[in-house]
């Protein structure tokens, strides 16, 4: 199925070969970035790597010299040469380990702002859903339902004095979370909302922490329909994960062109992917957001879309094996 136009993308795109990705090597178009943690400070005993891309650096702190230098150098390596522009946010608690690369870029959320609204639905309601919102939040995550997504952000709406409609409890929600970089779509169009990398993975601890502004039950509710997304869908981060563990997955994915006041963009494809993992061990978790992945004139529309997805797959696979490998 060839996935459709539009801010609000729901068509179920196929898995993606993660062999194939695995020997690919990537770019990106990014300013440089400084060494911050991506969801909190580093030890005192951490170090940090980094490693120069095209346009911009990859910064990984980690208590090793060794595994950030490499992290760092990996991921570079798996971004030289791809066009895409790429922001990307890695978070290991196990090893404290983490990544960052062009942080402050904020990029259309498409589906993976679906995640959000429903931590706004769970903080709003206490967690306690009505069976139709949980049918909603079902489809919305599961199968990236559009209709469901837009049903749910009107309820988080309030339209002052009969005027558009402001998504009041997800920008709410967003404050209670510090994720104060994200800035959500003004009107019904939520595929729009803003989001950087190192917002989602704020949201993903929520998820899969022990924070207290989410009860347990509604955490463990959404990892749960992350866990199901339908199998078309796992694609992008989860590529090279381990043998076993957790995976929490949301992905987007939107054709759209800002028009003159963005020439670099000509209608070429945002592709988005974030994921929590989990494991005996710990979780961590990854976000990787990508823009201006570029279809060649007289070639078909997909071919972008692929291409975003091979650019996120390279540097999960790079991800992956150097957070396997013994520091």
């Amino acid at each position: 199925m060839h996935p459709e136009k539009g801010p609000d993308v729901s068509s179920k795109p196929k898995r993606s070969p993660v062999a194939a990705v695995a020997v690919l090597a990537l770019a990106c178009g990014l300013g440089a970035v400084t060494p911050a943690h991506a969801a909190g400070k580093p030890s005192a005993a951490a170090v940090t790597r980094t490693a120069e891309t095209a346009d911009g650096t990859v910064s990984c702190t980690a208590p090793s010299g060794g595994r950030a230098g490499e992290l760092a150098s990996d991921i570079a390596q798996a971004l030289r040469d791809r066009r895409s522009t790429v922001s990307l946010a890695l978070d290991d608690g196990r090893t404290g380990t983490s990544c960052v690369l062009g942080p402050h870029r904020r990029f259309d959320a498409a589906s993976v702002v679906k995640p959000i609204i429903l931590g706004a639905l769970l903080w709003t309601r206490h967690g306690d859903l009505t069976p139709q919102e949980r049918q909603l939040s079902d489809e919305m995550i599961t199968r990236s339902d559009n209709d469901a997504a837009s049903a749910l952000w009107r309820e988080l709406s309030a339209g002052p004095d009969g005027g558009a409609s402001r998504p009041v409890k997800v920008q709410q929600f967003l404050t209670a979370a510090h994720m104060n970089a994200t800035r959500p779509s003004p009107g019904p169009t939520f595929g729009l909302t803003r989001v950087t990398a190192p917002d989602l993975i704020r949201l993903l601890r929520v998820f899969d922490g022990k924070g207290d502004l989410l009860t347990p039950a509604s955490r463990a509710y959404a990892m749960r329909l992350m866990a199901g997304v339908d199998g078309e869908q796992r694609w992008g981060t989860p590529a090279g994960a381990p043998a076993g563990s957790g995976v929490h997955v949301k992905n987007g994915w939107l054709q759209r062109s800002d028009g003159a006041e963005n020439p670099a963009d000509r209608g070429d494809w945002k592709i988005n992917s974030m994921a929590a993992f989990t494991g005996a061990t710990g979780s961590y978790r990854l976000v990787v957001l990508t823009e201006n992945n570029r279809v060649t004139p007289g070639h078909p529309a997909e071919e972008g879309y692929r291409y975003g997805i091979a650019t996120i797959e390279g540097v999960a696979v790079a991800v992956h094996r150097g957070l396997a490998r013994p520091a």
